[in-house]
C-alpha cells in the first residue's frame, strides 16, 4: 500500500526517484551486464514502430483515453508519394504497414472501399491523415501505430532510403561489440548482453539468460541516450528490468553517458574536425542541437544540464582555439514549433539555421547531441523541419548514406550561408563512445 500511495504521489518521477536515485552501486555475487540501445532495426520491422508508438501513447494519455485513441479500427493505409497528405484526396497508390498494396484476395488497395481518417492532431502541421480498408477487419494494431508504420515502409524504405536499411543497429552493435570486449578484458568474469529495449521481450530475454548464466548483480548501462529520461529509462526500460528480475537479483542502473567526458569529447571531437575545414576568415553559428520533448515536467530537464553545462564549456574551447569569429546556440529538433510551445520559451533548430541566413554568418554547423547513430528521427523526420530552413531542400529527395563507417554529413546553401549537418559520432569518433560505456561501467563493477 506505501508504494503505490508512492508511485501515484510521484507519478512519472518514481522510477528515477525510487530506482535510480539512491540506490545501491556495490554489486554483490557474480555480476552481470545488459548494454542497451532504443532497437532501431536495420530492416523494416512493424513490431519496433508498433512497441514505440504504443509506448508514446500510453506514456503522454492518461488510461482512461487508452482505448479510444489506441483503438483498431481496420487496415490503415498510405499513399508513399502524399504522405505527409491532411486533406482527402486521390492516391495514386496505397501501402499498409507490412508494405502490401493489395488486399488479401491481391486486389490493389486503391480499387476497394475506403474511408478518409483526417489528422488525430488537428492543429498540429506535423500530423497527417490517412486512409482505411474495413472489409477485412481488424489491422493487428491500433491505427495511429498502423499509420507510422505505413509511413516509414512505404515512404522511408520505398522512396527516401535508397539502400533500404538503417545504420542505426549496424552502428549501435559496433559500439556493444566494443565495449564488450573492453569489459571482458578487465572484468573476465562478467557476463554480457546487448538488449534494445523498445522490443520488451528483449528485455526479458537478457535477465533470463543472465540470471541462468548465474549472475546475481544485473548492472544496466543504456549507451543511446546522453541524458536518461523518464520517458525512456526512468519510467519504461528501469522499470521493466526490476519487474522482469523480480528480485532474483540485485539490480543497479549505471549513470546516464553524458556525464562522462569521453563521450562529451565524441561531440567536440566533431567540432574541431569540422572547424579544419573552414577558413578563420568566416563568421560560423555553432547549432547545438537536441532531440526535444512535450513534457511539463521530465527528470531529463533536471539531468540534462549535467551533460550539456561541460559540453558548451568544451565546445567553446574548442571555437575558440579554431580562432575566428563565433557563436553558439542550442536549439530542439522537436516540440519547440508554434503548436508544442505557443510561448516560444525554446529555439526551434530550424530558427537556428534561419538565424545564420538572416544574420549573414558564412557557416552555420550543426552538431545532434543527443544521438549516438543515424536513424529515420535525423535522416528524415526532424530534417523535413529543420533543414526546410534552407530553399534548396527538397524533403522528397533520397538520402544517400552508404558508408556507416564515417558520419552522415549534409550539406545547404541559402545566401551567403553554408549549412553543415556533421552527423553523429561513428566510425572513427565511435572510440570515444567505448571509452564512454567502459568508463561508466567499470567505476560500477570495481566497486
Amino acid at each position: 500500500m506505501f508504494d503505490r500511495i508512492k508511485r501515484w504521489r510521484l507519478g512519472k518521477q518514481y522510477g528515477y526517484e525510487m530506482l535510480f536515485k539512491n540506490q545501491d552501486m556495490r554489486p554483490v555475487g557474480k555480476p552481470g551486464v545488459i548494454l542497451a540501445d532504443m532497437g532501431m532495426p536495420e530492416d523494416y520491422e512493424p513490431e519496433f514502430y508498433i512497441g514505440y508508438i504504443n509506448h508514446v501513447f500510453h506514456y503522454m494519455l492518461p488510461r482512461f483515453l487508452h482505448s479510444m485513441v489506441l483503438a483498431d479500427r481496420g487496415i490503415v493505409l498510405i499513399d508513399p508519394d502524399n504522405s505527409l497528405a491532411r486533406e482527402p484526396f486521390t492516391p495514386r497508390q496505397l501501402v499498409d504497414m507490412h508494405g502490401s498494396f493489395t488486399n488479401r484476395e491481391g486486389r490493389p488497395y486503391v480499387e476497394c472501399e475506403l474511408t478518409w481518417r483526417p489528422p488525430g492532431m488537428k492543429k498540429n502541421p506535423g500530423d497527417n491523415g490517412y486512409f482505411l480498408y474495413t472489409a477485412e477487419g481488424k489491422g493487428g494494431a491500433p491505427d495511429i501505430c498502423q499509420k507510422t508504420g505505413a509511413k516509414v515502409i512505404g515512404w522511408y524504405y520505398g522512396h527516401l532510403l535508397p539502400e533500404k536499411k538503417v545504420a542505426w543497429a549496424h552502428q549501435c552493435g559496433l559500439v556493444f561489440e566494443e565495449a564488450a570486449a573492453a569489459l571482458r578484458e578487465h572484468f573476465p568474469q562478467v557476463e554480457i548482453r546487448h538488449a534494445r529495449y523498445v522490443y520488451e521481450d528483449s528485455i526479458r530475454q537478457a535477465v533470463e539468460s543472465l540470471l541462468q548464466a548465474g549472475c546475481e548483480t544485473i548492472v544496466y548501462q543504456c549507451f543511446c541516450n546522453p541524458v536518461y529520461s523518464d520517458f525512456e529509462e526512468y519510467a519504461f526500460a528501469l522499470p521493466l528490468l526490476h519487474e522482469y528480475v523480480n528480485g532474483r537479483a540485485k539490480v543497479i542502473c549505471a549513470d546516464q553517458l553524458g556525464n562522462q567526458r569521453m563521450l562529451r569529447e565524441a561531440y567536440v571531437q566533431l567540432i574541431r574536425d569540422q572547424m579544419t575545414r573552414i577558413p578563420r576568415s568566416a563568421r560560423v553559428l555553432l547549432i547545438l542541437s537536441m532531440h526535444g520533448h512535450p513534457f511539463k515536467k521530465e527528470t531529463q530537464d533536471v539531468r540534462g544540464p549535467e551533460y550539456r553545462k561541460p559540453l558548451e564549456a568544451e565546445a567553446r574551447k574548442a571555437m575558440d582555439a579554431w580562432g575566428g569569429q563565433w557563436d553558439l546556440v542550442w536549439s530542439h529538433d522537436e516540440y519547440a514549433d508554434e503548436y508544442w510551445d505557443p510561448k516560444d520559451t525554446k529555439i526551434e533548430t530550424y530558427t537556428a539555421y534561419r538565424r545564420a541566413i538572416e544574420e549573414g554568418y558564412d557557416y552555420a554547423l550543426e552538431i545532434p547531441t543527443d544521438f549516438m547513430a543515424e536513424n529515420t528521427d535525423l535522416m528524415i523526420f526532424h530534417a523535413m523541419k529543420k533543414f526546410n530552413a534552407f530553399a534548396e531542400y527538397d524533403l522528397h529527395a533520397p538520402v544517400p548514406y552508404p558508408d556507416w563507417e564515417q558520419p552522415l554529413v549534409r550539406l545547404f546553401h541559402e545566401g551567403k550561408t553554408t549549412g553543415i549537418y556533421a552527423g553523429c559520432p561513428v566510425g572513427p569518433y565511435r572510440r570515444y563512445v567505448v571509452a564512454a560505456v567502459e568508463a561508466s561501467v567499470s567505476a560500477i563493477l570495481g566497486n
